[in-house]
């Protein structure tokens, strides 16, 4: 079976139906902020009914963002 790929992009959005969430990609940084060994992670803008005024913003790794949208728990939407 084909693994499936999942290619984040700035301005994609995911929505997460169980939570009631709309979340908008703005940028891909690394955390550990080593050339050597980057771990990669989304800056996202949430939005939607679970979201209070200091939540909006939420940082996500990258590998962690893949699995929920690979076990169908998020819905990507790439931008164009």
């Amino acid at each position: 079976m084909d693994e499936e790929v999942v290619t984040l992009a700035a301005g994609a959005i995911i929505v997460n139906y169980n939570g009631n969430e709309v979340g908008l990609l703005i940028e891909r940084f690394d955390v550990l902020n080593d050339a050597k060994w980057p771990m990669w992670a989304w800056k996202i803008l949430w939005s939607g009914s679970d979201t209070n005024f200091h939540g909006r913003y939420q940082a996500y790794t990258e590998e962690g963002l893949i699995n929920l949208i690979k076990d169908s728990r998020f819905i990507l939407y790439k931008s164009i």
